[in-house]
């Protein structure tokens, strides 16, 4: 099968980013209603607005302090320019809370174009941005009010600034990338610091010591390790000379921190334990002792970054071992540079206790500038045996299928809430469109039209995530609990303005963004963790102290209605007498009682104070 000499034109491209932006813009005003991890944004540039307060930012009634502020920042600004929203009458709508990651996720695109275009060439550069563009987890996080593709848009400026300072011969224009990397790399700490620390800076430092070591370990044979080693050791004082020399670090180091330890400075000194509560927040989370943290598993990020590869990852081997193959010999630079910002950054996330699926995320633009020179020989100037085609594209066909019908059967079985007929029947045709498309595109792959086949792969990804997202998205959307909250409590009579305290873990704030319901936390969990943290041993004599603070609300005289999982409420009455009456019950996970439904219990009069008996849990004896 001979190779094809196939050129993007400037129309290819301006067309598909036109037609990826109608489809973002078009998924704006549909899809699913906000997460609770997007809601904490969207609620924080809420009362950012409101409040005028753009220093400390608020969570519901207390400090949120955890998080750096640059995303609800970007929310809270962006919405005083469109219009509030229709329901609520509030300035911050879930329309425009998303708007701030689907900018960002463009830029994304822009800059992964721009950067592959500078490493390899015009048409695997559009490749690159092609393959980031439609994969799952730039389109997933696209959409996402969270800070995650605020995030990978300037970790991803940062590694391009740096790979352009690295390729100038002009000293003027070096300085010039070099001010704007500690610029991208300190506004990407204020997006999430100090996240970037790790994905950023890491990366680039290893492989600015190992970059020229391993080029002679890979192209040497046996012998090549040992003199790659040796290459690496005197490598050592000269580039470190070097860095010191070139890389601007007496005056880059104060411009990056200026980007984000004023707010800082100005957080705490009106927040005394602000200092504190970041030393939990982050060395804690660190050394494995930080809530949630998984402890040995450490090939926890490999299927997600698979996942967020998807439906180029059948190729995500093949680009992993570029770097060392001979057929990328003549850009093996570019390709080690992104090889080290992918699997470097991987692999440091894994290192760390604490793992959470979009971790992963700054690490994508790296896997399509990998994957870019690869699908360029693969889909147009490879030269590949008829019969090798032929395996090769209805092989990947049965592998998508298979994967289709594993993840639709997983579906049922791990998410049997959001499971309806609905999402079942919806699920199955997309998956069943996708894999047609798959044949399809396998055909044209067989019949030398291989240009077209690349772009009904990704054409297929990105139209049947928008597809999925405006018919599946919403009904999988599992916001059904605190809708019922906010209906349970207009049935039963309670008033607006009622003291509401949330005490079921971290509060939901969509009872109050959709709902208006005001919601109040029972304590300040992170300035109690703080205070208490050198002198509380486990977390059960935390929740004993939440949980007395429970009872003397309850013994107020003024009616109080507190939100608890029932296994909470229980405890309560066994250990602590707790008085109090069940006003209603949400039911959560599997159908019937059990210990995570949420219980709305009051003191009002005219609703019994008295002792309540618990209702038994599903498993209690």
């Amino acid at each position: 099968m001979p190779p094809s000499s196939w050129e993007p034109t400037r129309r290819h491209i301006v067309s598909f980013l036109m037609f990826w932006l109608l489809l973002a813009v078009v998924s704006l005003f549909s899809g699913p209603a906000l997460g609770d991890h997007e809601v904490i944004v969207a609620q924080i540039a809420r009362q950012i607005v409101e409040s005028g307060d753009w220093i400390v930012l608020r969570y519901l009634d207390t400090p949120f302090l955890v998080k750096p502020p640059l995303a609800p920042w970007l929310v809270a600004a962006i919405s005083t320019k469109l219009p509030p929203d229709p329901v609520t009458g509030h300035t911050v709508s879930a329309i425009s809370a998303r708007v701030p990651s689907m900018i960002a996720t463009f830029g994304t695109i822009l800059l992964v174009h721009a950067l592959g275009r500078s490493m390899y060439g015009r048409r695997i550069g559009a490749i690159c941005g092609f393959v980031f563009a439609t994969s799952f987890g730039a389109l997933l996080y696209a959409f996402n009010a969270t800070a995650e593709a605020v995030l990978t848009f300037f970790c991803t400026w940062a590694f391009a600034e740096f790979w352009w300072a690295n390729a100038s011969v002009l000293r003027s224009r070096r300085r010039w990338h070099l001010f704007r990397f500690y610029i991208a790399l300190g506004l990407s700490m204020l997006s999430k610091g100090p996240m970037p620390l790790a994905v950023v800076c890491v990366p680039i430092a290893i492989w600015w010591w190992c970059h020229r070591a391993s080029n002679v370990a890979v192209y040497g044979g046996l012998r090549g390790i040992g003199r790659g080693v040796k290459r690496f050791a005197s490598d050592l004082w000269p580039r470190l000379r070097q860095a010191l020399a070139s890389l601007g670090l007496w005056w880059g180091i104060p411009l990056f921190m200026m980007m984000f330890l004023p707010w800082m400075w100005m957080v705490g000194r009106r927040e005394a334990y602000f200092w504190e509560l970041w030393e939990y927040e982050y060395l804690d989370r660190f050394e494995g002792r930080y809530p949630g943290s998984r402890e040995g598993n450490s090939f926890y990020y490999i299927p997600i970054a698979f996942g967020f590869a998807l439906p180029w990852a059948l190729s995500i081997p093949h680009a992993l071992l570029a770097p060392a193959l001979r057929e990328f010999r003549a850009i093996r630079k570019p390709v080690s540079y992104a090889w080290y910002w992918a699997v470097v950054s991987i692999a440091v996330m894994s290192a760390m206790s604490f793992k959470k699926p979009y971790y992963v995320l700054p690490a994508t633009p790296a896997l399509a500038l990998l994957l870019g020179p690869v699908l360029d020989r693969l889909f147009i100037t490879g030269r590949i045996r008829t019969r090798s085609a032929r395996f090769a594209a209805y092989a990947a066909v049965a592998v998508f299928a298979i994967g289709a019908g594993i993840c639709w059967i997983l579906g049922g079985k791990l998410y049997t809430e959001e499971w309806t007929p609905f999402v079942r029947f919806a699920s199955l045709a997309g998956g069943t469109g996708f894999c047609l498309a798959s044949a399809w595109a396998a055909k044209l792959f067989v019949a030398n039209q291989r240009p077209r086949s690349l772009a009904l792969v990704g054409y297929t990804g990105l139209i049947g995530f928008t597809m999925a997202w405006h018919w599946v998205g919403p009904a999988a959307a599992n916001i059904e609990a605190p809708t019922k909250i906010v209906q349970g409590l207009a049935d039963a009579g309670v008033p607006k303005d009622a003291e509401l305290y949330w005490a079921a873990n971290r509060p939901d704030g969509r009872v109050l963004f959709y709902g208006n319901r005001v919601i109040r936390q029972v304590v300040d969990p992170y300035r109690l963790i703080v205070e208490k943290r050198e002198h509380v041993t486990d977390t059960f004599e935390l929740r004993k102290m939440v949980g007395e603070e429970i009872c003397s609300l309850l013994e107020k005289p003024t009616p109080v209605y507190i939100v608890l999982e029932r296994e909470d409420l229980t405890m309560l009455v066994k250990l602590l007498g707790a008085k109090a009456e069940e006003l209603f019950s949400v039911d959560r996970g599997q159908l019937g009682i059990d210990r995570d439904d949420w219980v709305v219990s009051t003191n009002a009069p005219g609703m019994a104070l008295a002792r309540t008996t618990p209702k038994p849990l599903r498993g209690d004896k």
